[in-house]
């Protein structure tokens, strides 16, 4: 059987299977992931037909099933296990092995995946974050209208070095609804309808993709406020700053309210705080606040 190798989130990766939104490299030495077609456990057979979706062993390992596509056993941070259903939407299975499957795996490793987008500016990364209906994707694409770079979509891994903290870059893709697309209105070629389910496209970034990590410069989260009638921003410092960034991790719900937090994890958080300023961007409730978030957004880049 072929395989092809790539880095993505700072991972070397071997996979069975050919992903064509990442870039292949070459990898020399023991890889850090093998993606595998294979037979999920035992014990975890007869989930999918008493409709569960997730399982995560404390993540050690981890289960999760896409209607149409497959199911996918992920274990101590080392092997995807894929399961195509008969006929399966195999861009959807790449789609779900580039965001959900390696983001369980560096969760097993305990290493920090934040909920958000990265882009370059300067040189530097700036993390947009953001709660359900907040903005996040649209102030994003506003962003890279710009002359910025793309380093991530949905998903960034945070890699904290002696020098400081960097974001890794993922693969030269961004997953968009049907009311961006047609809102932004991109060029054809330049997309793929990837999930019936979901209904998103997915648009190729290669021409403003950024294949090196680079230094954090800030994390932005952006928030809906009840009570201002203009957006504002403020920054988070102390247990307002560990709590961020539990909240903005991938998967928050599960360790907030299931496993907790590891310590080793917890401990990586620590030193971020002493290296990276996050701010909290509020926009009103009601109303076409864009262009006044972004121009908050740029007083907030002025500082960091």
């Amino acid at each position: 059987m072929n395989k092809f190798y790539y880095r993505i989130y700072g991972l070397t990766i071997v996979s069975e299977i050919k992903i064509q939104e990442a870039y292949e490299c070459e990898v020399t030495g023991t890889p850090d992931v093998e993606v595998v077609f294979g037979e999920i456990p035992e014990f975890l057979r007869d989930a999918k037909t008493k409709g569960y979706g997730t399982w995560t062993g404390n993540f050690l390992n981890a289960w999760f099933n896409t209607p149409g596509a497959a199911q996918y056993y992920i274990e101590r941070g080392r092997t995807i296990i894929v399961e195509p259903e008969e006929n399966a939407n195999m861009d959807l299975v790449c789609s779900m092995i580039l965001s959900a499957g390696l983001c369980l795996v560096l969760l097993q490793r305990n290493e920090p995946v934040m909920h958000g987008s990265a882009i370059a500016i300067d040189n530097k990364a700036v993390l947009i974050c953001g709660e359900s209906g907040a903005g996040k994707s649209t102030i994003t694409l506003e962003l890279l209208k710009r002359n910025v770079g793309f380093l991530a979509d949905d998903t960034v891994r945070l890699r904290i070095e002696p020098s400081g903290v960097l974001a890794e870059p993922t693969y030269p893709q961004q997953k968009l609804c049907r009311d961006q697309v047609e809102k932004y209105d991109f060029a054809a070629e330049k997309l793929r309808y990837i999930d019936e389910f979901r209904d998103k496209f997915a648009l190729m970034r290669r021409d403003i993709y950024v294949d090196k990590a680079l230094p954090l410069a800030c994390m932005i989260i952006l928030k809906k406020s009840r009570d201002r009638e203009k957006v504002f921003s403020k920054q988070l410092k102390g247990q307002e700053f560990l709590t961020a960034l539990i909240d903005n991790l991938y998967l928050s719900d599960t360790y907030k309210n299931i496993t907790g937090v590891p310590i080793e994890l917890m401990q990586k958080f620590i030193m971020l705080a002493s290296q990276v300023m996050i701010y909290e961007v509020y926009r009103p409730m009601e109303g076409d606040t864009v262009e006044a978030v972004l121009t908050e957004i740029d007083k907030v880049l002025q500082l960091c």
